[in-house]
């Protein structure tokens, strides 16, 4: 998968590719729709994929002044797409000049000029451009104008409810996984840089990795189940602390993760966790003795939430 991270990285010659465009947060399971039907239709006419998306998040720019999570940092959103066998990714700059582009500017500009699609697919609610003025009837138009076709997906719907980032987002701090997990077609993921801690996990028996909050969503404090990834792609099963420790009279949120069955330095690596599992709240108790004990009640839900056996939590 080739990326490119502004229109002047682009090949001159035009990739003339089938394409979508929006923030696609999450890649849950309404964008892979849409992925799935473009690498179709480009297998059927002999083109390539293309994916155009912002850094930041749109929303980061238009409303500066909103706390937001996103669901997936952008580093994520690649690897991802990444594996839905995406050919290319136009990671647009949005904060310098394209918040501000108009919607007929942003066509001529970016989808015909700079990678001439054959076909843009979109959901019917697409809105891009500056204060949102462009929508799914200006494509048509401007592609019959141009000579690209726009093809429309409908949304999918669960539970009678269409699948977007803004219903996974809500569910997510709702603390509702499984729903979450669904809506994404597969386990969320947490992921950072690794620091160093106050090695009270080593202390009790439990030494974790530390990661760095990236400003993703978050699900409720509590002790979650899941797998661990590591640079090298291996895979550890994990149960991972979100919270502020209250035990130690915490005041800072941490997010603190015990692998299975590893050995080896983490400090300063990228690590990821598939959440699969919620397993309890956050709690505060009595002493670290008493903590001690939960954690080895959770070590045990944590392998039986995962199927997996005391001594086998690699992959």
């Amino acid at each position: 998968m080739k990326v490119y991270w502004d229109l002047d990285e682009l090949p001159e010659t035009p990739i003339e590719p089938m394409a979508t465009m929006g923030n696609l947060d999450g890649v849950h399971r309404g964008h892979q729709i849409i992925l799935s039907t473009l690498r179709q239709e480009a297998e059927r006419v002999g083109a390539e994929t293309l994916v155009i998306t912002f850094e930041p998040h749109t929303r980061r720019v238009i409303r500066p002044n909103e706390p937001f999570r996103t669901l997936m940092t952008t580093r994520e959103k690649l690897r991802r797409l990444y594996e839905l066998r995406v050919d290319h990714v136009l990671v647009l700059p949005f904060a310098e000049g394209y918040a501000e582009m108009d919607a007929r500017e942003f066509i001529d500009e970016v989808i015909w000029e700079g990678v001439r699609v054959r076909t843009l697919f979109v959901g019917p609610d697409a809105m891009f451009g500056k204060d949102r003025q462009g929508d799914v009837r200006l494509l048509q138009s401007e592609g019959r104008r141009l000579g690209f076709h726009v093809g429309v997906i409908d949304p999918l719907m669960v539970a009678g409810r269409r699948v977007s980032s803004s219903l996974i987002r809500q569910a997510l701090g709702n603390g509702h996984l499984d729903s979450v997990n669904r809506m994404l077609g597969r386990d969320h993921v947490i992921g950072g840089t690794v620091l160093r801690g106050f090695r009270r996990g080593r202390e009790l028996g439990f030494p974790t990795a530390n990661i760095a909050d990236e400003g993703t969503v978050l699900p409720p404090n509590g002790v979650y189940a899941g797998w661990a990834i590591t640079e090298d792609e291996q895979r550890y099963a994990t149960m991972l602390n979100i919270g502020e420790r209250p035990t130690f009279d915490g005041r800072n949120l941490s997010i603190e993760a015990h692998l299975f069955d590893f050995e080896g330095d983490l400090y300063g690596k990228e690590l990821r966790v598939a959440l699969r599992a919620y397993l309890r709240p956050e709690v505060k108790f009595e002493g670290p003795e008493h903590l001690k004990i939960q954690l080895r009640k959770d070590a045990v839900e944590a392998r039986k939430a995962l199927g997996v056996k005391k001594g086998g939590g690699k992959a």
